[in-house]
């Protein structure tokens, strides 16, 4: 849920940030089906102790399946073998048809030891094996056609071959009926986001949804074409209310990466005097607020360039949309985003008279994000401006001296997130 906008405490209309990860999209995935209990999503967690399997036992306390021997377990997307004791995730095949097997083995802890051998089995029938050195991160992918009948099991092994020291390996195989999603299994080239609408009746304690398509807001002109890159309108700002007119806008960033091209980055902006009506958002064309979202899978495309909806000041202020303001003191629009390009990389800022012409970006606070710490945490994220004495009912109005709220992410798995907030003070 991206930003929400309520009339009168009641209803409550939702823009929903929608994302969907073709790398992650997979009938079965051993990493996104983990879980604690055997057999959960056709998935078993197991040892090959010689010629017998036994089944591990959860440690719900780290989140692992243990086996037999202290460093004998499987965690959500690495296995981790004993001496004598090989760490195997089994898939048990609910359906009649041939699958595709893919994915990439590499070694999760380069600290030591002589590697691992992975093995693919079908029941007893090896079908695939491949060394991986310790260090070894660039890893071996398999891609595999395989027959299977219910009952069948396809075993995903990790043998320690003598010594277990330093042998966490990353192993998280992805079966599907057919192609694969993502046969590149890179998580730019199979991804496509949209935004859909919300609405709560009960002061936002729940939210519903037409079924879809109805319930579309905005999306780029294209279908879904494996590997295909990166095509997403996403991250939506607050909506608010113009002072200037009746109209009920927002800021929605563009992204348009083709697998293998330069990529292009942007704001548009968007409006409605109907927020009880998914499909009443216009966008901005560069000449009026003329361009209707077409959904690419119910009408014929033309010309995707005409529409797509024209990003507002794009060499200027590129995407900076994070949070969207009237200031009442500055007598602007204020946006909030974070860029990593600048020096220092942080939360930028830019204002605007009119929502389409924007000014330079100016630094709002230097911080950490995701990209300049290479995905590493602690690092920060998700700035909005908000004014706790607002007159606005949905504090889209703010003042001199209003608050930089922010999140803090301290870790992914489990997540772990802390809400911080500055003051800030503009000046004119």
């Amino acid at each position: 849920m991206g930003s929400t906008y309520t009339l009168d405490g009641q209803t409550v209309y939702a823009l929903i940030h929608n994302e969907w990860y073709g790398d992650q999209a997979s009938r079965w995935d051993a990493a996104r089906d983990f879980g604690s209990v055997q057999g959960g999503g056709a998935w078993r967690y197991q040892a090959r102790i010689g010629s017998t399997y036994q089944n591990l036992s959860y440690d719900a306390a780290h989140g692992v399946w243990q086996g037999p021997e202290q460093y004998c377990q499987i965690g959500r997307d690495w296995s981790h073998p004993g001496v004598g004791c090989d760490a195997t995730r089994t898939w048990v095949s609910p359906v009649d048809a041939t699958v595709s097997v893919t994915g990439t083995v590499q070694d999760q802890d380069p600290g030591g030891g002589n590697g691992v051998t992975a093995r693919i089995l079908d029941g007893a029938r090896q079908l695939w094996s491949a060394t991986i050195d310790n260090g070894d991160a660039q890893g071996t992918a398999f891609d595999l056609q395989v027959p299977v009948h219910p009952g069948d099991s396809l075993r995903f092994l990790v043998d320690a071959r003598g010594d277990n020291s330093f042998d966490s390996t990353a192993f998280s195989p992805r079966i599907d009926v057919g192609t694969p999603p993502c046969p590149s299994d890179k998580h730019g080239d199979c991804l496509m986001m949209s935004l859909t609408a919300a609405v709560s009746t009960d002061g936002g304690a729940s939210f519903t949804q037409s079924p879809a398509p109805g319930n579309l807001v905005a999306v780029l002109p294209y279908t879904w074409t494996p590997d295909a890159g990166q095509y997403a309108m996403w991250q939506p700002s607050n909506i608010i209310k113009s002072p200037r007119d009746d109209f009920y806008y927002a800021l929605v960033q563009i992204d348009r990466r083709p697998r293998g091209e330069p990529g292009f980055q942007g704001m548009c902006l968007m409006r409605t005097k109907t927020l009880e009506a998914p499909g009443s958002w216009r966008a901005w064309d560069g000449t009026g607020f003329n361009l209707r979202f077409v959904d690419p899978y119910a009408e014929a495309v033309g010309s995707p360039a005409q529409a797509t909806c024209t990003a507002v000041s794009q060499p200027i202020v590129g995407a900076l949309g994070y949070s969207l303001t009237y200031n009442s003191y500055l007598d602007r629009f204020v946006a909030v985003g974070h860029d990593v390009f600048h020096d220092p990389p942080g939360f930028y800022f830019s204002v605007s008279e009119d929502l389409i012409h924007w000014t330079p970006k100016q630094l709002l606070m230097a911080a950490d994000l995701v990209q300049n710490k290479n995905y590493r945490t602690p690092y920060l994220a998700y700035p909005s401006v908000v004014d706790h004495d607002s007159p606005a009912r949905n504090f889209d109005v703010a003042g001199q001296s209003p608050y930089l709220y922010f999140t803090r992410v301290n870790d992914m798995d489990p997540l772990d997130f802390d809400l911080l907030r500055v003051r800030v003070r503009f000046t004119k």
